[in-house]
Order: structure tokens, then sequence, then C-alpha cells
């Protein structure tokens, strides 16, 4: 099962290729597509690219996919999940989702949906199998705090413009007071993430901090 899985995986790659590159979309041949991975400074030579477009490649290496993705214009997510937003997936062995399933949880924005027995039936105690959402290991999950880091500078920037315009307009002491406090929820919200993101030693700096 997984070694067929792992095949599936690159000829979904192989085919989210080859649609991308067509006529209908960039045009390009396989020539034209190999001479801009050897633009971008990792070089995929055109027969590589038609053996993984006909099937006689079988893997892919994580360099490849990256610069197979900046070469075609996408992200490299779309080529191991292209049939978004609801297409089926079996995002690993044995495990389907839909893909905008698969795309929350390659770009670490939810857990994969799994089933689960812990859900005991109200009529006659059993245990029930349900589909619930796997939570990220919040001691290794480095993206979600990132994610939630930046929303609060992002809330405290947009929470100070509106200060000033307040100000500057003069606006009701109820209106200043308002954005007065949504600033300083989003600016302690951004601290207290980026103390979580220091203990976590993650690559923070005071710049950051201050931004």
């Amino acid at each position: 099962m997984t070694q067929s899985w792992a095949e599936d995986l690159v000829a979904r790659i192989a085919g989210e290729v080859r649609r991308l590159r067509s006529k209908g979309h960039a045009g390009l041949s396989a020539a034209k597509l190999a001479d801009r991975t050897y633009d971008i400074g990792y070089g995929i030579s055109r027969s590589v690219v038609a053996d993984l477009e006909n099937g006689r490649k079988k893997s892919l290496d994580v360099s490849e996919l990256l610069v197979l993705a900046a070469a075609l214009g996408v992200s490299p997510v779309q080529l191991v999940f292209p049939n978004l937003p609801k297409g089926n997936v079996e995002v690993l062995p044995g495990l389907d989702q839909e893909s905008h399933d698969a795309l929350q949880w390659f770009s670490g924005e939810a857990g994969l949906m799994k089933p689960t027995n812990d859900w005991v039936d109200g009529e006659n105690g059993e245990p029930s199998e349900v589909w619930a959402r796997e939570q990220f290991d919040p001691k290794n999950d480095r993206v979600s705090i990132v994610r939630d880091w930046l929303q609060a500078l992002q809330a405290m920037r947009k929470a100070r413009v509106q200060l000033r315009n307040g100000l500057s307009k003069k606006e009701s002491a109820e209106h200043i007071e308002a954005m007065q406090f949504m600033y300083e929820e989003a600016r302690r919200r951004s601290e207290e993430l980026f103390r979580q993101m220091t203990e976590l030693d993650m690559a923070v700096d005071s710049e950051s901090h201050d931004a």
C-alpha cells in the first residue's frame, strides 16, 4: 500500500505539471520548463520532465517539487493537492481527505481529519466512530504560532492607523477609547506570542518584535 500511495502521489504531481504547462495555461514545452528550472538555479532536464509526465519517474525529491512549482508560478502544495477544493485525495496511506482539508494540513492551518472512537452514543453508551480534526503538537508547532503572531501584528497596525485617523478627525472620546483598547489588546497578544516564540528558540529578534 505504501509504495502504491507514494507512486500515486508522484503521478498526481506529474499530472498537474503537465496540465499547468499545457497550451491552455502556461503553454510551455518540456524544454522551456527545464530552462526555467536552470534559471532558478537547480536544473531539471527536459528528459526528467518528460519521464515525470509519462510515468517513468516514480519518485520526486522535495527540491524538484519546489523548483518545478517555482518554474510554473504556483505554490508547491498545488502540485501535491491539485484537485482543490473538494476533490478526494489519499493524503497519507489509507487516509482520504477532501483536498481543502489536505491543503490546510500541509500549510499548517489545521490538523488532518481522522476517525476516532472517543465519542459515546448518548442512547446506548457505546463508542461511536466519528471524524475529528487532529491537533498539532503545541510543543513543536511553529507554523500556527507564527500565523497568530502575524495576525496580531496586522491587527495592531490596523488599530494604530484607525487611532491616528480618529485623532486627526477629532472623533468622539468613545471612538478613540475603543481604538486604543483594540490597539492595546493586539499589542499584548503580539508580545505574548513573541515571548512564546522566544521560549521555543525560534528565529526572532527585537526588530521583529517592534514591527
